[in-house]
């Protein structure tokens, strides 16, 4: 299924839908790291957050419980290069995208993660949606500029 992220200033990224299928509001950030995925994922810094992993490939080492930073995963989204089809470790529990469904998190591969990075490095974090429709471009962006997550401690941790 076709998705796509709109930033607050109006670029827009097509991918394919992976993970839980939600339309959501968010701030777009990207990480840098080639391991820990998981640990990203469930680290409560990220909440409300969209996260670009920069690494080409995520999902090869599958999902290790023991790698698992908090209870719960805190990102609202992942955009991402390439899903790895097969996980390939031997601790691997269950497979990335089946972990995404069941943790609710929303996420797109197949976008230029590159050119993303590239963009939230010079112009700094920025808001947006991911969506399966961008038909009504003008309600998006109005509504990604009028997000403004608060309280992400107390409503996390409640």
């Amino acid at each position: 299924m076709k998705g796509y992220l709109v930033l607050e200033n109006g670029q827009i990224f097509e991918g394919e839908r992976i993970g839980y299928v939600k339309d959501t509001c968010l701030e777009v950030v990207f990480n840098t790291s080639m391991v820990g995925y998981l640990k990203v994922f469930t680290d409560p810094s990220y909440a409300s957050q969209g996260v670009v992993m920069t690494y080409p490939l995520i999902g090869n080492y599958g999902v290790i419980p023991e790698d698992i930073e908090s209870k719960k995963a805190w990102v609202s989204a992942i955009f991402i290069h390439e899903l790895a089809e097969t996980a390939s470790n031997f601790r691997n529990a269950e497979d990335l995208e089946k972990y995404l469904i069941e943790n609710e998190i929303p996420g797109l591969k197949h976008i230029n993660t590159r050119k993303l990075t590239k963009i939230l490095r010079n112009s700094g974090t920025m808001r947006g949606k991911i969506t399966s429709n961008i038909d009504n471009l003008e309600c998006i962006i109005k509504e990604i500029k009028s997000y403004n997550p608060t309280n992400l401690v107390r409503n996390g941790f409640n």
